[in-house]
């Protein structure tokens, strides 16, 4: 985005010069002064991040006794990695070594001295401390009598350097870092108060990888930078303080956030590759050009071309956080008073993106059928215009003259009947005759029967081809921290329990340790059934998928995971991000799919071709869904009542069971040999018939 005032899509609303001198005071009424309370310290504008809170992005390091913090999780800070090097010490010799190494950059903490005040240094102590310990050290002393002997000191002011949160330990007002800093570019003492001044304000804080300051910008960057990681950290990304600190170092020059020019800061050095900190800087852009729209009274909703970004609405139910990419075209839909009705709708409503964007296509081809027949006054609607409404729907067709999915059309009805509705209920139809309605015989659009086919179940030829080539299963991304060769065992586990148990890919996903149940020597699996909202099922399993879920459980032993996913059985690969879902999602697992069934060199059918070879199976038919039914179909084959597979389905309905499988040929040829022998004649004497014939 350019440098520039801020305007809707349309054009219709500037943004007025006099509000600008109230724009600080808005940011400041309207941030929150208890954000993060114990890491956000608003005196000196310093953040330091609680090293055990899952929202922040830093931990400890992982040598044992080192207190710096480290932007990556298990980790050595830099100090420690130099150290290591320089031992030529393996990882396990090396963490047993004592910590003798001075880390310039700590979390909190305080001296080990009973009742000492000041800032925690080095093995435990403060600077003097530790100055006073490394002489007695010497002269044979031992930690513990030195803590016993040493006298508490009170607490320093802090560092003259703006933002700075270490003690002031000399006497030009410096923390020891910026003191020998300054004292490397020549001899202190020469040093005029008033050089020392102007010293001292071209400095930067020494901060951690948990540490951001604020204080060196401008009081407005200032202030539109806090309200933005606040609005931003009520999402679920985390806080990742490393870029936030790598952001603020390119606004020290700038007078206002909402006026950068974004793509210029994101090509600077050190920018340029780094993706997390310009989705940072694209993201603050947003909130505040939504939080300057609430200022200046302005309506996101103006117009007919609308920006996402400035609408706050969810993509869809996995995102819970605001879409930010495309436009949505109100003016697709002819009809004036039908625009009017779905933007009232979707501002009063609020649905995901997508949703309305469904609602925003319905009610186009509404408009486009009603502009057909010649009525365009809303006041000449009736009954009629409503039908040939439904009838266009039913019968929306891709541009290859083939038809849309029968769920898809069906949404687009449910979505243009909900947004009549809506317009009824709430007035803004008034000028639409009653007639124009949803009648009893509009119904929605039926699959047709087709009465040989198996549905969406997936032939047991084509799973046992699967089977084959599950080496090539794994994920469809980058492995993330965790390593593809353990992401790659989670895929295949997950495929295995999708194909034996038939559960909803939701429910395999959200599994939980200790998920396997042994009641009277048998094996029980516990899920979720998240769809209709019944908790802790049980579906008898075979010990051979027991096994499969053990043994993953005790490769997942190993990983280290994040607070938030300890209790997945699939925990989310980015363990680094702390993401609040916590376990890999079933988009994940459909892109592996999808991504696993085109490595596959060849899928064959159960048809013949006209060379007597198979003809290749439908790959796009395969999917995580599908294999739910074909474990419907493989237990209706077995001959197991429909009533008895419900209960396995955890459905609800037998309708919805049936809806799963089909009465293949070979059991309908098998019921009529069954009931062949017991036929009689018109004299009641046995007379089997030809089951052929019969059928």
């Amino acid at each position: 985005m350019r440098a520039r005032a801020f305007r809707l899509v349309d054009g219709t609303a500037a943004e007025p010069q006099a509000a600008e001198t109230g724009w600080l005071e808005w940011l400041a009424a309207t941030t929150d002064p208890r954000w993060r309370p114990g890491e956000w310290d608003p005196q000196r504008w310093l953040f330091s991040g609680d090293l055990d809170n899952e929202r922040t992005l830093a931990w400890r390091c992982r040598t044992p006794s080192c207190p710096t913090p480290t932007r990556r999780r298990n980790a050595r800070c830099s100090s420690c990695v130099k150290a290591q090097a320089a031992a030529g010490l393996d990882d396990e010799a090396f963490d047993r070594e004592p910590l003798r190494r001075r880390a310039l950059v700590l979390p909190r903490g305080t001296c080990s001295v009973r009742g000492c005040e000041r800032d925690l240094y080095s093995s435990g102590l403060c600077h003097q401390h530790d100055d006073v310990w490394q002489h007695r050290r010497a002269q044979g002393v031992s930690f513990e009598e030195f803590l016993a002997q040493a006298r508490p000191l009170r607490q320093l002011d802090r560092c003259r350097v703006t933002g700075c949160p270490r003690e002031r330990i000399s006497e030009r007002g410096l923390c020891n870092f910026h003191y020998r800093r300054l004292w490397r570019e020549g001899p202190v003492s020469s040093r005029s108060e008033a050089d020392v001044d102007r010293w001292v304000e071209g400095q930067r804080p020494l901060l951690g990888a948990h540490q951001f300051s604020l204080a060196g910008l401008c009081e407005l960057v200032r202030a539109e930078v806090l309200f933005a990681l606040q609005r931003r950290d009520e999402s679920p990304p985390p806080l990742s303080p490393t870029q936030v600190r790598i952001l603020v170092e390119r606004l020290g020059g700038a007078a206002s956030v909402r006026h950068l020019d974004v793509e210029r800061v994101c090509a600077s050095g050190g920018m340029s590759n780094n993706s997390e900190a310009k989705s940072l800087l694209r993201d603050m852009r947003r909130v505040l050009e939504r939080a300057w729209i609430a200022h200046i009274g302005a309506d996101p909703w103006a117009g007919d071309v609308l920006q996402v970004c400035l609408l706050d609405l969810h993509s869809n139910g996995s995102r819970r956080y605001p879409a930010t990419q495309g436009v949505v075209d109100l003016g697709l839909i002819e009809h004036t008073w039908l625009r009017a009705v779905v933007k009232e709708w979707a501002r009063t409503t609020r649905p995901f993106l997508y949703i309305l964007r469904e609602a925003i296509r319905a009610s186009r081809i509404a408009s486009q059928a009603l502009t057909a027949c010649g009525h365009v006054h809303p006041s000449r609607l009736g009954a009629g215009d409503f039908t040939r409404i439904v009838d266009a729907i039913s019968d929306h067709r891709r541009p290859d003259g083939s038809l849309y999915s029968a769920t898809h059309r069906n949404r687009l009805l449910h979505l243009f009947f909900v947004v009549v509705d809506f317009g009824r209920t709430s007035g803004l139809m008034a000028e639409v005759p009653d007639p124009f309605c949803r009648a009893r015989h509009h119904h929605l659009v039926s699959e047709e029967a087709n009465e040989e086919g198996l549905g969406r179940a997936l032939p047991e030829p084509v799973i046992r081809q699967l089977d084959t080539h599950l080496d090539l299963l794994g994920p469809a991304g980058r492995a993330g921290p965790i390593g593809r060769d353990v992401l790659q065992a989670m895929h295949q586990t997950i495929y295995r329990l999708l194909r034996d148990t038939g559960r909803r890919p939701g429910e395999v996903v959200s599994l939980k340790l200790g998920c396997i149940e042994v009641i009277d020597g048998h094996h029980n699996l516990i899920y979720d059934n998240l769809k209709e909202r019944r908790m802790r099922r049980r579906l008898p399993i075979t010990t051979d998928t027991a096994q499969i879920v053990l043994a993953w459980e005790a490769r997942r032993a190993e990983l280290p995971t994040p607070v938030a996913a300890s209790r997945w059985l699939f925990p989310s690969p980015m363990l680094k991000s702390k993401q609040s879902l916590g376990h890999v999602t079933s988009n994940c697992v459909g892109r592996a799919f999808r991504a696993w069934v085109a490595r596959i060199p060849r899928i064959d059918g159960e048809v013949l071709g006209v060379d007597g070879e198979p003809v290749g199976f439908e790959r796009s038919l395969v999917s995580p869904y599908a294999l739910r039914h074909s474990w419907a179909q493989r237990h209706a084959d077995a001959g197991v009542p429909v009533d008895v597979l419900k209960e396995l389905m955890d459905h609800r309905s037998v309708q919805t069971t049936m809806g799963y499988y089909r009465v293949s040929l070979r059991r309908k040829q098998q019921a009529i040999r069954s009931v062949s022998a017991l036929a009689t004649d018109a004299n009641g004497n046995p007379s089997p018939f030809d089951s052929a014939v019969a059928y």
